[in-house]
């Protein structure tokens, strides 16, 4: 076991809210916030037509639960994959059951669902080592590890990087060694030894290239952004960040072109880069509205809402915080509409 992996995990990532003096900071572990990219990464499978109308509608049910997270609403997402899940296993379609686990064992962490998170990927590891597919061996592992550690469960979540990391090797995948090189870039992050994770990162930079993958490759310069800001560089934050930004949005790469905007603006509030700020805030909410999704719309608008605040420009922070409740209303959100609504009734005392 490699010397460094002790500790706890610190490292906060930001996900989906604008950073500055008084202003309120969505957080998220790395580890956390990568499961949600890692997810997305997942190959929903082609239906190759051999199983009628149930194999049709297990593919349909995969792909629905995808949507479903891109559009924020998890809880629906893991019924559609439990729903599938259901209908692979009256099939016998071994390879459709573990990537549902997959899916399912990555949304349960994010819902605090520990012990079924971890029951649901150890087995999509077990499908994957019965199947001898290596592939789906790398990618089980990187996320069994990363639950584990999120856990705290750090030396075992090595273990598991590093056997990823050893397969990828032998069956020459170069996008599972680019994913390995970044579990272990963010572990060592996490335990604030970033000379270590930058050297995993670097090489997993390289991976993801030589695999021709833009979504690791954003997902890994997003990484470094982050470590960066997390040490208070944030000029080469904001290069790495930017370069996320561009190549995201060139392929189509939503998860990993909000949360670099995110990293941005971040960095450039603390350096008052405020007008670029805006720029990015708008950018943001314009992605989400095209992509109709209310919950990115929800935080852009919110974010919006918290930098004119910063600014005193009271009446654009009050029109985007109402803007904000009304989409919260039709989320059925009610707790994100209780905390704006504080926030506008905070604002018309001042």
């Amino acid at each position: 076991m490699n010397r460094w992996v002790m500790g706890i995990l610190s490292q906060p990532v930001i996900l989906s809210a604008i950073v500055g003096a008084g202003m309120s900071i969505a957080l998220l572990s790395p580890l956390a916030a990568s499961a949600t990219e890692l997810n997305q990464q997942l190959n929903v499978r082609v239906n190759n037509g051999t199983q009628g109308a149930s194999r049709n509608e297990a593919d349909r049910l995969l792909q629905l639960g995808k949507d479903q997270e891109l559009d924020g609403s998890l809880a629906d997402a893991v019924q559609s994959w439990q729903q599938a899940l259901k209908l692979y296993q009256a099939l016998v379609d071994r390879p459709g059951e573990a990537l549902a686990y997959g899916y399912l064992g990555l949304a349960y962490s994010r819902l605090g669902r520990s012990n079924e998170a971890e029951d649901a990927l150890r087995r999509q590891l077990a499908i994957a080592r019965d199947e001898q597919d290596f592939q789906g061996q790398v990618y089980a592992l990187n996320s069994l590890g990363r639950v584990l550690a999120k856990r705290g469960g750090i030396q075992s979540a090595a273990s598991l990087f590093n056997e990823a990391l050893t397969i990828a090797t032998n069956i020459k995948s170069a996008d599972g060694a680019a994913l390995s090189h970044d579990s272990l870039g963010l572990l060592a992050a996490s335990l604030g030894n970033t000379s270590r994770a930058m050297e995993e990162y670097t090489i997993a930079l390289a991976e993801a290239r030589r695999a021709s993958s833009p979504k690791r490759e954003a997902t890994t310069l997003n990484n470094i952004g982050a470590l960066y800001q997390s040490a208070g560089n944030y000029r080469d934050s904001m290069r790495y960040y930017g370069l996320a930004v561009k190549l995201a949005d060139i392929n189509r790469d939503r998860p990993n072109q909000f949360r670099a905007i995110d990293g941005m603006v971040a960095a450039l509030t603390t350096t008052g880069g405020y007008q670029q700020s805006l720029e990015l805030l708008n950018q943001r909410l314009q992605v989400a509205q095209m992509l109709e999704n209310d919950r990115q719309e929800l935080i852009s608008l919110q974010a919006l809402g918290q930098f004119y605040e910063k600014l005193g420009d009271v009446p654009k922070a009050q029109q985007r915080y109402q803007q904000a409740i009304e989409l919260a209303r039709n989320l059925d959100d009610t707790q994100q509409e209780g905390i704006l609504q504080e926030r506008l009734v905070s604002l018309k005392r001042k």
